[in-house]
């Protein structure tokens, strides 16, 4: 099997996997105990949306190098849109969450003001940081798990296969954009277990 054809069975399982596993979270919302924070998966869809539109204003883009954020932009609004539906009331729990949606709306306004695509998608993979922050401080406080631990082991799998197709596209972007998800996922994945075996 030739180059090209890894980096496209690489890119189609990063698919496969990302749809996978919002179709899995979206499930676990509606008719399981997944409780997620609105604040985490806004700030997903929002950067998500817009790291995808500055990476696509570089010189050097491809589908495949940065199918991690491909996939992400449109599993992402999808778990936004159900989080609207079937959590309502439940959108801001804390101060905390409103803390990280202004910090992220300055360094969107910054991205805009500057004009400069690799660094404003750079500032981007701030925001999608900071998009974790609030799970995290609720996954550190909670005594009863809310997340669905399969979506997360799902996407620490996406983030990998999506981190292989950019490393073989030798896409920078797409590499920090799946590297960085690699990294925050396992520390949800971490958070999630510390509950369970404590």
């Amino acid at each position: 099997m030739n180059k090209e054809k890894i980096e496209k069975a690489t890119a189609i399982a990063t698919v496969a996997v990302m749809s996978a596993e919002g179709a899995i979270y979206i499930w676990s919302m509606r008719f399981g105990s997944v409780r997620p924070v609105f604040t985490t998966w806004l700030l997903f869809s929002t950067a998500s949306s817009f790291s995808l539109w500055t990476y696509w204003a570089t010189k050097k883009r491809s589908v495949v190098g940065n199918i991690a954020n491909v996939s992400d932009a449109f599993v992402c609004a999808a778990i936004l849109a159900s989080v609207l539906i079937f959590e309502k009331g439940n959108l801001m729990s804390s101060m905390f969450d409103t803390y990280c949606l202004i910090v992220s709306a300055l360094i969107l306004v910054f991205w805009r003001a500057t004009e400069h695509h690799v660094l404003a998608n750079l500032s981007l993979q701030a925001v999608m940081t900071m998009a974790y922050l609030p799970t995290f401080a609720k996954l550190w406080q909670a005594t009863q798990n809310t997340e669905s631990l399969l979506m997360w082991i799902l996407s620490l799998i996406s983030s990998a296969l999506g981190l292989a197709a950019a490393r073989m596209k030798d896409d920078p972007l797409g590499t920090v954009y799946a590297g960085r998800g690699l990294v925050l996922v396992s520390v949800v994945i971490w958070l999630i277990l510390r509950i369970q075996f404590h």
